[in-house]
């Protein structure tokens, strides 16, 4: 029970090593991020957001204040937005990661065309007279937009400055074709992480003064509608999210590594917007830390393993000894976490492992015998190699298999031991009587 009680005092150190290992790897991985995923969106843009041509027309409303008490009435111009009543948008997403230092980030090239129909004649007739004004809906600083062309019933509208700037451009009635007017936009630009196409109206209040001097224009906050609505985005890459709050695909097409993602709606009212996430490059840094947290379980496999092999072998290591062996584990994640900022992690990792399982079996062949020696370094790469190579794989929806891999191999563990162990009278054991009769 001693030497048990020591093995235990050995496994608790390792655990406190194995946790300030961790919060080290996190904290480098973290400080390196936050400082690079600047630099990166300086260079690509940030989150994609694709915000559609707004077409809207004003109209005049009397608001009730009370001022001291006494009741006025204000005048307050409302933007009033036309939905379009067919909608069709394409998307192409081509995934192109880039390495910064040492950390992979999720840059893309995003393709935009949308061309959407409205119906002027639905607009009510008490406003149908007045004007209609287009926001193509660049305004994003963060992005940087190529290849922009926008038509108006097939008109390309000209200049650039048109688009690009925040003033609303005023739509001549003459443009509108049989009450239809048709609007086509397109252009590519990069983007990191995310992408959105933004169908919700935040409601802001927006300053009119740099076209006709008003400055009580109201945007009212409202749903969007759905009509004839078709928007497909297809992808280079198979594992995918979704960011919060937004509307899940209508149909999914995967095949040779790209998806189809398309989105239809008729007669539908929303207000939220429609997203994906991309997926994320592994970065060694959070590898190095989550191998490093979950080493304590590695390392109590492989000890309970190894003393029942001990007790039935006849032929138990010394406390020491696991010491040792404990640090053949410590070297593992030590030379994986700091060569993997200057190899491939690939490589730093099967560097480590080799080290360490070259550590054990030469130790253990030293102290035993090569057989005892085979025995330690096969536990040590199925419980220490194995269970951190499952930190690399990901299935296609992005979920991991270290806790499927740690359950299957958990319960076969248990299976072995049980059998192995049925006959043992632990009663009446003598480990340390047997080990002198061996002379040990």
């Amino acid at each position: 029970m001693a030497e048990l009680a020591v093995i235990g005092v050995i496994f608790f150190g390792s655990s406190i090593a194995w946790m300030i290992l961790g919060s080290v790897n996190a904290d480098r991985t973290e400080d390196q991020t936050s400082g690079l995923s600047q630099r990166v969106q300086n260079l690509y843009g940030g989150p994609l957001i694709i915000t559609p041509p707004r077409v809207y027309y004003e109209r005049a409303k009397d608001r009730k204040l009370y001022v001291a008490g006494v009741e006025t009435v204000s005048s307050i111009i409302v933007r009033e937005t036309v939905d379009p009543f067919n909608s069709n948008v394409t998307i192409d997403l081509s995934l192109d990661r880039k390495r910064v230092g040492n950390l992979w980030f999720p840059v893309f090239l995003a393709t935009y065309r949308g061309h959407y129909t409205y119906d002027i004649e639905a607009i009510p007739q008490e406003f149908c007279s007045g004007p209609l004004f287009l926001v193509p809906g660049l305004n994003s600083s963060e992005s940087i937009l190529r290849g922009i062309e926008l038509k108006i019933n097939d008109a390309v509208v000209r200049p650039l400055a048109k688009l690009v700037s925040s003033a609303a451009i005023d739509l001549d009635p003459m443009q509108y074709v049989d009450g239809k007017l048709v609007v086509a936009f397109r252009y590519e630009t990069t983007g990191t992480q995310h992408l959105l196409y933004q169908l919700s109206n935040p409601g802001q209040r927006r300053t009119l003064g740099e076209r006709d001097g008003r400055s009580n224009a109201v945007e009212q906050e409202r749903l969007t509608r759905l009509d004839n609505f078709n928007l497909k985005l297809t992808t280079n890459f198979v594992r995918y999210a979704f960011p919060e709050r937004t509307i899940p695909y209508t149909t999914l097409r995967q095949d040779g590594g790209r998806s189809v993602f398309e989105w239809l709606f008729d007669q539908t009212v929303t207000g939220k917007n429609i997203g994906l996430v991309v997926p994320e490059e592994l970065n060694p840094g959070s590898v190095a830390s989550r191998v490093a947290f979950f080493a304590p379980i590695s390392l109590l496999f492989f000890f309970v393993v190894l003393t029942i092999f001990g007790i039935l072998a006849k032929n138990r290591l010394h406390p020491i000894h696991y010491a040792f062996l404990a640090a053949t584990f410590l070297s593992f994640h030590l030379m994986f976490s700091y060569s993997a900022d200057h190899i491939s992690m690939y490589l730093a990792f099967a560097i480590a492992s080799l080290i360490a399982c070259l550590l054990t079996f030469n130790y253990v062949a030293r102290v035993k015998d090569q057989n005892y020696a085979l025995v330690a370094t096969s536990l040590q790469l199925l419980y220490l190699v194995a269970f951190s190579w499952s930190f690399f794989y990901q299935t296609d929806t992005g979920l991991g298999i270290t806790g499927l891999i740690v359950t299957i191999v958990s319960v076969v563990t248990l299976f072995v031991l049980m059998q192995l162990t049925a006959k043992l009278d632990w009663q009446n054991i003598d480990v340390a009587s047997q080990e002198k009769k061996l002379g040990l």
